[in-house]
């Protein structure tokens, strides 16, 4: 179990390791996420993709998900706002005995 005696700061060296490690991974599952589009748009034949489309148009005429999908694929999903009121005020009462 994990408490304040096993955590341990990473040195500057080690730190600037793993952000390049990171990095690297991220750089690559854009590519591999561009390529994989690329490969399914290209394969995609417009019949298919007409099919497609009508089985969207009726999944969205049915069903709330088929809708959200529908919806969200034309550009039309509403923006989701967090409102959060945080009280920065500490209170700290100390008694004497």
């Amino acid at each position: 179990m994990a408490n304040i005696e096993n955590l341990r700061v990473p040195s500057s060296e080690e730190a600037r390791a793993m952000q390049r490690k990171s990095a690297a991974k991220r750089s690559q599952n854009i590519k591999e996420r561009k390529l994989l589009m690329e490969l399914l748009i290209e394969r995609t034949k417009s019949k298919d993709l007409e099919e497609m489309l009508d089985n969207l148009i009726e999944r969205a005429k049915n069903t709330d998900k088929g809708f959200e999908v529908y919806r969200d694929t034309i550009g039309e999903k509403p923006t989701e706002k967090i409102d959060a009121n945080v009280n920065g005020e500490i209170v700290v009462d100390i008694e004497d005995d």
